[in-house]
């Protein structure tokens, strides 16, 4: 494997978090370095550090469903999204609120240098993804200074390492400085900073301990002064009470954590602990190679080429080096023991990010893990399944309490206290969807490895229960069919006399969701001879569900009834679903519906914010239009 075409590589600093620092991560604690010359800004996380707290859902918001049916059954779909979102979303946990925790900033790490003031040569800031560290060298007044940052799983702590080429020439100051307003900051012995708080709900702890070859260290005023030191090595840790364990979610002593990761950390040499985090890596990241054409173009920096390619210049090894950076994240971000992905990974530098930065169902959860088993790294797919598994006894009570249903039920999205209750506004809150779509990473772990204990174990019994809440939820219609009402197409509106509405009796997206886990649970069961008489009862409500439509246009038909969308070109592709993520509809089984789905992503058109682009890719690689994927890979117009 050529390592050098592994790398993003910059000639200077980093002055935008989001578009220009670094992450690194290992699972639980992921940072995003600047590599700035005098000073230096390394901003932190933790995946636990959640605002919020527990809520429990409103167990009588179940006797306001039946009035929504019969308004959607009388075609009143004004009424129906009117009581749906001032009565019966008013009796979620929120009302009207949807206050959520959302994922906090923990805080940034400061290392300000004394004698960087000369003029500066050979700048190379640079993330190795074949060893996951992220580097930084330069020359000033003929010293060559480099630092190294890693996130190590085996040692569940960040390391910052600085050297330089001339004994004795380290001189810096290290500060601490909290991203919570209800935090401060000591320095309670030389050589170490702390950063405690609290969320209101939550405790909290970072920790620097500063450890120096040659030079010293000294507290000064709540920071640390390093002075003459040769090589000077940095480890991060920080944890929050949080325990995945309801009803509290809390209860771990994050203060006696911290100490134990430094007292592991000091007992190893620097070269110990990074030959460990390579090794663990590696044994990841090394699976998979991909070769899509050799390239010159190694030597220009990351963002030039990116410049290059957005305007139109071919670089087939730019394409294959984000192909690596995704498997690099997913690796950086979801480790054994830790929580999934979330909105924006493990990095976030906000207290009030878009969207909370939570765990979204209707795609943006379940698309984070789309590489995970095709990549070949299925070891980074179980902390969804495990928090899916969790999610199950708060779901259940949301089901009965809102559905007056057995199984178990998510909405749209959740916080890591296990909120799975519907909301308002009716657009986002009150997707039925969100239990079956993440069944279908629950099957694929089964699909791609066959281990049937964990089939029997684990994914069954998920599958089963979400299945046994759509065969209570599922309602039968004027034609026959069984559909999903009350529902929405995730965060989209038909139109209905010149109105805007979202509430309606049937949505393709929640049918094909729902065909698919029968099918799903109809496979588990004969594969493990059981429940034959559940078997049976799905096979006959499969065959009664909603067929997918094509509507007088010829497109495929977002709800049962033949609407028209108020945004031709809206981001999500809710009723591509049987296109992919499932495979439901292929032009072998389904040519007709093809056609129909090729007519639909043509009105949604190529242009769309990132995470639909993505879905839009897979969805014109499944239509056998790779011509058309790559178009919108390299975002040239059709």
């Amino acid at each position: 494997m050529d390592t050098n075409k592994l790398r993003l590589w910059y000639d200077k600093p980093a002055t935008e978090w989001e578009s220009e620092a670094l992450p690194i991560g290992n699972g639980r604690l992921g940072t995003m370095f600047f590599g700035g010359i005098k000073s230096d800004r390394i901003q932190f996380n933790e995946e636990t550090l959640y605002s919020g707290k527990p809520i429990a859902p409103n167990e009588t918001a179940y006797l306001e469903l039946p009035k929504i049916r019969e308004l959607l059954a009388n075609k009143d779909y004004e009424a129906a999204q009117n009581y749906a979102e001032t009565v019966f979303l008013k009796k979620t946990s929120f009302g009207d609120a949807s206050d959520f925790g959302s994922y906090q900033n923990f805080g940034d790490i400061y290392l300000d240098f004394a004698d960087q003031d000369d003029e500066i040569s050979g700048y190379i800031r640079e993330l190795d993804l074949n060893q996951a560290i992220g580097r930084v060298r330069y020359t000033c007044a003929g010293k060559t200074y480099t630092r190294e940052y890693l996130s190590s799983y085996p040692a569940n702590v960040i390391i910052m390492r600085l050297t330089c080429d001339a004994a004795g020439s380290l001189n810096l100051k290290v500060s601490l400085m909290a991203g919570q307003q209800q935090a401060t900051v000591t320095a309670p012995s030389n050589g170490t900073l702390v950063l405690s708080g609290t969320t209101g709900y939550m405790g909290f702890e970072a920790v620097i301990q500063a450890v120096c070859e040659g030079g010293s260290v000294v507290s000064d005023n709540a920071q640390l002064k390093i002075e003459g030191a040769d090589a000077v090595t940095l480890f991060l840790t920080a944890a929050t009470e949080y325990l995945p364990d309801a009803p509290d979610y809390k209860g771990r002593d994050y203060h006696a954590f911290n100490q134990n990761v430094l007292n592991f950390v000091r007992q190893k040499s620097w070269d110990d602990l990074k030959k460990e985090h390579i090794a663990d890596y590696q044994n990841l990241f090394g699976r998979v190679d991909l070769e899509l054409g050799q390239t010159e173009k190694n030597n220009i920096s990351t963002d030039a080429r990116i410049r290059n390619y957005q305007n139109g210049e071919a670089d087939p090894a730019l394409e294959a080096l984000a192909f690596q950076y995704g498997r690099y994240l997913l690796i950086s971000n979801s480790r054994k023991g830790s929580l999934p992905a979330n909105l924006q990974g493990i990095w976030n530098d906000k207290n009030n990010p878009q969207w909370g930065s939570m765990f979204c169902y209707n795609i943006n959860l379940n698309m984070n893990y789309w590489p995970a088993e095709i990549t070949n790294l299925a070891e980074c797919h179980e902390p969804m399944i495990q928090f899916i598994d969790r999610l199950r006894p708060s779901g259940r009570k949301s089901a009965k309490a809102y559905f007056n249903a057995d199984g178990w039920f998510t909405a749209k999205k959740s916080d890591i206290w296990g909120y799975t209750q519907p909301y308002a506004a009716a657009v986002n809150g009150l997707f039925i969807g969100g239990a079956g779509w993440l069944c279908q990473d629950v099957w694929a772990y089964y699909s791609f490895h066959r281990d049937k204990e964990y089939l029997k174990r684990t994914a069954y019994p998920i599958m089963k229960e979400a299945a046994e809440f759509y065969l209570d939820y599922l309602t039968e219609n004027e034609d026959g069919f069984l559909v999903s009402s009350p529902s929405t197409s995730p965060e989209n509106y038909f139109m209905i006399d010149s109105k805007a509405l979202t509430v309606s009796d049937g949505a393709e997206m929640d049918h094909r969701i729902i065909e698919e886990l029968f099918g799903n649970c109809i496979k588990a069961c004969e594969i493990l001879g059981v429940d034959e008489e559940f078997k049976k009862l799905l096979t006959e409500k499969k065959k009664k569900l909603a067929p997918t439509k094509i509507s007088r246009t010829g497109e495929i038909q977002e709800w049962y009834h033949d609407w028209t969308c108020r945004d031709a070109d809206h981001r999500h592709l809710s009723h591509m679903y049987g296109v992919y993520p499932a495979q439901l509809i292929t032009p072998e089984k389904n040519p007709e519906l093809i056609e129909a789905a090729k007519r639909s992503m043509n009105s949604r058109g190529d242009k769309t914010t990132g995470w639909s682009r993505a879905w839009k890719i897979n969805v014109w690689a499944r239509l056998l239009d790779g011509n058309r994927a790559y178009r919108i890979l390299h975002g040239k117009p059709p």
